[in-house]
């Protein structure tokens, strides 16, 4: 089935929560599914473009994807325009930018399908990503029309293979106030390996040893059921219009 172009903004307030390493996974996993990927990276750490340069050097990156690093938000207006353009295809766009750093960003987040943000079980994490919540609502009221604005998910991110009581209450408190999808990112190897060297697939085809590539494919076959859901998300908002 033809997914088509969908254009999700994932958005963080806080340094620290894992917004990059969850572009890093959705794009890896875009990627392993044959689709094109863009990723603009409006951070002014540029951390997702310097990974794209350093994957490149390493020989972990695919042509099917492309990060472009700006602050223009109408640069990304005019890329996506011209995504929309071309003959129908499978494309994930992903906008990697902070949640209410610049007024100037609401016109581009208007043009996601879907607004996503990572958050730790801990107090700090789930005070900044509710701050993220209010300025969804407030954007709504900032609009001609609120059904406009992008509906919300919440991932749960670092999560450990043993939680500790604290971190469960933490948990259990995102699911009980936060629109969270219900697979989490767990605390993984991998997905520093990531961060450090390129895209999933690539990092796991290039590698001999297998215990390696089991951990790599275990890290990628998360974050396709983590992408899966939020197009769920992003196909049921278009049905309840």
């Amino acid at each position: 089935m033809s997914k088509g172009v969908r254009v999700i903004a994932v958005i963080s307030r806080k340094g620290g929560c894992g917004k990059s390493t969850l572009v890093r996974g959705l794009a890896s996993a875009a990627v392993a599914r044959g689709e094109r990927v863009t990723v603009f990276d409006t951070d002014s750490s540029q951390s997702i473009y310097g990974w794209m340069k350093v994957a490149k050097q390493l020989g972990n990156w695919n042509d099917r994807a492309e990060v472009i690093h700006t602050y223009d938000p109408e640069e990304i207006t005019a890329r996506l325009d011209a995504i929309y353009a071309e003959p129908p295809h499978d494309h994930l766009v992903l906008i990697d930018t902070f949640g209410g750093s610049s007024e100037a960003l609401d016109d581009v987040v208007l043009q996601a399908h879907l607004i996503v943000a990572p958050v730790r079980p801990g107090r700090g994490d789930y005070l900044e990503t509710m701050q993220t919540l209010m300025w969804r609502e407030r954007l709504k009221g900032r609009v001609d029309d609120p059904a406009s604005v992008p509906e919300y998910r919440v991932v749960i991110n670092a999560v450990s293979a043993e939680p500790s009581a604290t971190e469960r209450q933490g948990i259990e408190q995102i699911f009980q106030t936060m629109p969270a999808i219900e697979e989490p990112m767990m605390e993984r190897k991998a997905y520093k390996q990531v961060d450090a060297e390129g895209l999933l697939g690539e990092i796991r085809d290039s590698t001999r040893k297998g215990i390696v590539q089991n951990h790599l494919t275990a890290a990628l076959q998360e974050m396709e059921a983590i992408l899966e859901l939020f197009e769920d998300a992003m196909l049921t908002e278009t049905e309840a219009v």
